[in-house]
């Protein structure tokens, strides 16, 4: 027999919510630094604002199945 899906504690919320919070601040830093590579000329901006981009994308998800209760 299975445990029923209780949610996330408050403690895991908590937790979840400081990760993001670092996550997104380091993710504006590199998008910053991502449209200043691309105004420069560098073709390393582009590059930079896609592993941005998948990272975030993988996050969301990861968040969004976590909140759904499937394993």
């Amino acid at each position: 027999m299975s445990e029923p899906h209780v949610g996330w504690t408050t403690e895991q919320r908590a937790a979840v919510k400081r990760y993001v919070q670092f996550a997104a601040a380091f993710a504006v830093a590199g998008i910053a630094l991502s449209v200043f590579l691309i105004a420069s000329g560098n073709s390393g901006g582009w590059g930079l604002l896609a592993i941005i981009g998948c990272v975030s994308a993988i996050g969301y998800f990861f968040i969004e199945r976590g909140k759904s209760g499937r394993v």
